[in-house]
């Protein structure tokens, strides 16, 4: 029963990450929420300096922790290159972490 709640709560969690908008700051807001920004991303990644792209490759067998990194990586690139979340936002690479992150809680 525990984690049936734990399953629902996160998939209530990334539904209003779906419906967050186009700006950042609320995406940002929801994952520190709950508990899902990875302050240390960097760890999971597998290039250096991190090409974003290639990380995103990643995505089709991510598990949930590798995806809240990866999510972390786009809030993170934003701040470096301001403008970018909104970009990855229209390109699809947002819905597509989501989309992700929302499959390892259907299971």
């Amino acid at each position: 029963m525990k984690d049936t709640k734990k399953a629902c709560s996160a998939l209530s969690t990334i539904e209003k990450m779906q419906n967050a908008g186009n700006c950042e700051t609320p995406y940002y807001e929801i994952m520190e929420n709950a508990g899902w920004i990875e302050s240390k991303y960097f760890r999971f990644m597998t290039t250096a300096p991190i090409n974003v792209e290639e990380e995103l490759k990643r995505l089709p067998t991510a598990d949930f922790s590798l995806c809240c990194a990866l999510m972390t990586m786009l809030l993170r690139e934003d701040h470096f290159s301001n403008g970018s979340f909104m970009n990855r936002i229209l390109d699809g690479s947002v819905a597509r972490v989501l989309e992700r992150m929302k499959a390892l809680q259907s299971h």
